[in-house]
């Protein structure tokens, strides 16, 4: 690490906000491609049903521990499914909410681990119904983000001496994490 750039970047910090009592450095970011469904933390299946009056969409997730170096929750989950064919009137379970600009189905989940119901498996379903159907089935997305957890097990260590950490923060986001059909 270049600790002098550090040095001037925490010293510039410290001049913009002179009354903090700390300020936090993003000593590395990265992006981790799937290998698979073994390493993906929320596992997912989607099963569509499209007729020309209504649309069924069922998404089924499960949790996965393995994926991460130290099993943590996932946060702010949020899956989204676009539905076209002119969707009327939508239906679901557990509740979620219908965007018609978009034409998009948005479920919010607030976390998802082992200690949850079912140890994190679960599934969200909908009836569309539709003027202009049939639909098609479409790519869905998700977001959640992790604390406490890499998916890579990558960890830090300052070797050294005169700097020290005085707080390591690991966590992980979704970039691109869509599932089709």
């Amino acid at each position: 690490m270049n600790m002098q750039a550090i040095t001037v970047y925490l010293k510039k910090l410290s001049e913009q906000n002179p009354s903090a009592s700390y300020y936090n450095v993003d000593v590395l970011k990265y992006q981790v491609s799937s290998n698979g469904i073994q390493s993906t933390p929320l596992n997912l299946a989607t099963y569509w049903k499209c007729n020309a009056n209504t649309t069924d969409v069922r998404v089924d997730y499960k949790y996965n521990p393995e994926s991460m170096n130290v099993p943590s929750m996932l946060s702010n989950v949020q899956v989204v499914v676009p539905v076209d064919g002119g969707v009327t009137n939508m239906q679901s379970l557990p509740p979620a909410k219908w965007n018609a600009d978009q034409m998009k189905a948005y479920w919010k989940i607030s976390s998802i681990s082992e200690k949850s119901e079912n140890g994190g498996s679960g599934s969200l379903r909908a009836k569309f119904e539709l003027s202009e159907g049939p639909s098609k089935p479409a790519t869905l997305a998700v977001q959640f983000i992790s604390e406490g957890s890499t998916l890579s097990g990558v960890d830090v260590e300052l070797v050294g001496t005169g700097y020290r950490l005085s707080l390591l923060k690991k966590r992980f986001a979704t970039g691109r994490y869509m599932a089709d059909c």
